[in-house]
């Protein structure tokens, strides 16, 4: 079977088990079937185990309710798994039309911010993660005028707002963040590291963005109702929760560190929210408003 078929047929088992908790092996065969797949219980169980030791994502048995389901903590896994083979069926779908309809490129506006350095550089760094080599590059700060040299132990790759960072542990003992567009002479060195982060990814689960030095927080949000109706298509943060819903107000609590990345967030929704907990964000966002409207009085 396909590279294509294969990622299409564990995507299929994740999504229907995660709909349908609980569910039996013949109900996620027979989901299958109907997607032409017409697997045994033998490949069946190989495609468990597949989804367990490559998506790190546990379907377990439950006794008591005579069914698999999803383990809790795989949610967050399953979660980035999906977003995952979304693009690439989406990279296959568009593949595909693009062979067949050369022109249809005329109909497909692909978002432009991200840059053409971070694309090249996004090969060498992930392999030298998966190798475990030292990196060294230069890097420039905006909030410096002369690079720096890094040398850095790369434990990760992530993502924040169409840009690259590359995550790891520096001289220093540092465990910081470097986005890929602002790194200039790139090298993989020959020595090698051992993690001192374990899952560097969970370090950044408490937090909107990349960094904050702050303490886990529940943070009260209340908006108007029409932007609500953006906030619940598109969570804030994944821990959202939903306070009240009405027809005045759309009230959801989220637990995180706050950061400098939240309250931008929380800013570039104007006049539509507001923030009502903890009390010092609420005066932060306040200040940050009022100082602001200075910049029009000058």
């Amino acid at each position: 079977m396909s590279q294509v078929k294969s990622i299409e047929r564990l995507s299929s088992i994740l999504n229907f088990v995660h709909q349908y908790p609980y569910c039996s092996l013949q109900e996620m065969m027979g989901n299958l079937s109907n997607k032409d797949f017409f697997p045994t219980e033998r490949t069946m169980q190989r495609d468990l185990k597949t989804i367990r030791e490559m998506c790190f994502i546990d379907i377990k048995y439950s006794r008591l309710h005579n069914g698999y389901f999803i383990d809790k903590e795989s949610e967050r896994d399953f979660n980035e798994w999906m977003q995952l083979f979304e693009l690439f069926n989406r990279a296959n779908v568009i593949n595909e039309v693009l062979i067949k309809t050369p022109g249809t490129i005329d109909y497909i506006d692909f978002d432009q911010s991200v840059s053409i350095h971070q694309e090249q550089l996004f090969p060498s760094v992930l392999n030298a993660i998966i190798e475990r080599r030292k990196i060294n590059f230069t890097y420039q700060r905006f909030w410096e005028d002369e690079p720096i040299q890094i040398e850095l132990e790369p434990q990760l790759l992530k993502e924040y707002l169409n840009r690259w960072y590359v995550v790891g542990t520096n001289e220093a003992g540092e465990f910081r963040s470097y986005g890929l567009e602002r790194v200039t002479e790139f090298q993989i060195l020959a020595s090698t590291f051992k993690p001192k982060v374990k899952n560097p990814k969970k370090l950044f689960y408490d937090v909107i963005g990349l960094y904050s030095e702050n303490e886990l927080e529940q943070v009260v949000l209340s908006y108007q109702p029409f932007q609500g109706k953006y906030i619940k298509s598109q969570p804030l943060h994944p821990s959202q929760k939903i306070l009240i819903d009405n027809d005045s107000e759309l009230r959801i609590e989220i637990t995180v560190c706050p950061n400098f990345e939240l309250e931008e967030q929380i800013l570039k929704q104007g006049e539509r929210v507001r923030v009502l907990e903890p009390q010092w964000l609420r005066e932060n966002i306040k200040k940050r408003i009022n100082d602001a409207l200075l910049n029009y009085d000058k």
